[in-house]
């Protein structure tokens, strides 16, 4: 009965291992994709309310709201942390897909920043 049970269990890790376990995600209004770090920002902000909301009724279930706040710092600043890179992903996609595309970009490099463009 055992070795049946661990079977089976075994059977799923291996299915959960080769397709993954899709899950809920906020979608990011810049990318219009789902981000894990926008959906910890989220689930954090939900708990620090929750939180907050205990805190002033008594009544509601105890969250510890320093646990709460320090968990919606850490995923703000991966969230925001992320876009202050220099060269996003964004730029970079971009830049690749016209490198791909084969067609010339639309803006003109210029050797020097001070002079206009040829027309």
């Amino acid at each position: 009965m055992l070795r049946l049970l661990g079977r089976k269990l075994q059977k799923l890790v291996r299915m959960l291992n080769m397709y993954g376990v899709p899950l809920p995600m906020v979608k990011d209004p810049k990318t219009g994709m789902g981000s894990v770090s926008l959906t910890l920002v989220f689930i954090s902000s939900i708990m620090v309310i929750l939180g907050l909301v205990g805190k002033w009724s008594g009544r509601l279930g105890t969250i510890d709201i320093n646990n709460s706040l320090e968990f919606f710092y850490a995923s703000s600043a991966l969230y925001f942390g992320r876009n202050w890179k220099k060269g996003g992903a964004s730029e970079d996609l971009s830049e690749e897909e016209e490198e791909n595309s084969g067609e010339p970009s639309k803006v003109e490099k210029v050797d020097n920043p001070d002079a206009s463009p040829p027309k």
